[in-house]
């Protein structure tokens, strides 16, 4: 079985890059785009082909897909910051919007029987109601920020291929996720290297944003084993939540990763890290994921331990 994964060198690739690569039977290819952080990946992914490619070209995706002939694609390339897409609007509506419509026009023409996996956002919910949590996936979309609204669109462009085309795609709508190797830009690893930091002394205090948002977080890991289920158990075309069903205050995450550091580190708040429409809570029903095989392994302090470590060891090293 081939599998690809585009994107193989960001946060959800790696990790499924790793969880592929201890399962027989399987030939791993991956796709990066070039840049200076790239230019000596080969050694960090040694049990995978790697393919330059960047999902904005059409022709160097075909060129991959010609060449490796998949069975299974993972689609992770792609722009996933909410706060940065703020910013950056176009460079998200074209990475996430164009690059997919690129991705499955690909495949329509060159390997029409692959299985090919849209990982979505739980951003794409928007505000929703109290009384309406845990989200389930029928649950009517309201995105309210610029990478929401592409990531929306991203999955009717995968429906579209899937009803008109029969392609064999398939959808998650993950919610927040962290763990080990998690980059920055967002609320946990963003944390975690302050409190790294204040563990050096090169900082006396920690900067943070809205602490009493609630946000429903599984461990990196346990999203990609689920995307793996999804793609082998679950059903083309239809939307699978990935998530733990219960939410937690980024407060008591800033305080579990104090109480790992062991030390008494200052806390202040920074304006400039508060997003223009914060959701107050969010918290999904995963039901329909765990009724095709899928249960978690790892827990909060799991991945925040993990996250902690991995910074220490980023830290130390560079």
């Amino acid at each position: 079985m081939k599998v690809l994964i585009i994107g193989i060198t960001g946060f959800a690739g790696t990790h499924m890059y790793h969880f592929l690569s201890h399962i027989t039977g399987i030939d791993l290819y991956g796709t990066f785009r070039h840049s200076t952080k790239n230019r000596n990946i080969a050694d960090n992914f040694n049990k995978a082909m790697l393919l330059e490619c960047d999902v904005n070209d059409v022709y160097s995706l075909e060129k991959v897909l010609s060449e490796v002939q998949p069975d299974i694609i993972f689609h992770f390339a792609s722009y996933v910051s909410v706060f940065s897409s703020f910013k950056n609007p176009l460079p998200t509506f074209q990475t996430n919007i164009i690059g997919t419509a690129n991705l499955l026009e690909g495949v329509k023409k060159i390997v029409p029987e692959a299985k090919t996996l849209i990982p979505g956002s739980a951003e794409e919910y928007g505000n929703v109601p109290e009384d309406k949590m845990p989200i389930k996936e029928d649950y009517p979309l309201n995105p309210v920020n610029p990478y929401a609204i592409s990531k929306k669109v991203q999955e009717e462009i995968g429906l579209y291929y899937f009803k008109t085309f029969g392609l064999n795609i398939y959808f998650t709508r993950t919610f927040h996720y962290t763990g080990p190797r998690q980059p920055l830009g967002f609320v946990c690893s963003d944390l975690a290297k302050q409190v790294v930091n204040a563990e050096n002394g090169k900082i006396k205090n920690i900067k943070v944003g809205n602490l009493e948002a609630k946000r429903d977080f599984t461990d990196i890991r346990d999203v990609v084993k689920a995307y793996w289920i999804v793609i082998n158990s679950g059903k083309a075309g239809e939307v699978y939540n990935v998530c733990s069903r219960k939410s937690i205050k980024i407060r008591e995450i800033l305080d579990k990763l104090i109480k790992f550091s062991g030390k008494d580190i200052p806390v202040e708040i920074d304006e400039n890290k508060l997003r223009p429409s914060d959701i107050p809570d969010f918290v999904g029903d995963n039901m329909k994921l765990k009724s095709i095989g899928w249960m978690p392994e790892y827990t909060i302090d799991d991945s925040l331990k993990g996250l902690l470590e991995w910074w220490r060891n980023e830290i130390r090293t560079n």
